[in-house]
């Protein structure tokens, strides 16, 4: 077991370090090629975020649940304001 796990390492960090010395795969497109992967990565990209929330809806909620605080957080008065028993000073 430690050696195929010792395996799938080294085939990684070689696949890692041949991809880092391969270059811009940007650098070699037609602006046509270009704008069609960006179009195809959009699609996948809009894909793995539904799945995300397929697998994991929790974790919208948490967030949700976090922003509400914050927006209290920020709503809510200091306890250094003036006096709520006079009315303001008015700026001469």
């Amino acid at each position: 077991m430690a050696y195929l796990i010792a395996a799938i390492v080294l085939i990684a960090v070689v696949y890692g370090i041949a991809k880092a010395t391969s270059g811009d795969r940007y650098a070699n497109m037609t602006e046509e090629e270009f704008e069609a992967e960006a179009k195809r990565a959009s699609v996948v990209g809009a894909g793995v975020m539904g799945l995300q929330k397929v697998i994991d809806p929790g974790h919208r909620v948490e967030y949700v649940e976090q922003a509400q605080q914050q927006i209290e957080a920020d709503g809510a008065e200091s306890g250094d304001g003036p006096d709520r028993g006079h009315p303001p000073v008015p700026k001469s």
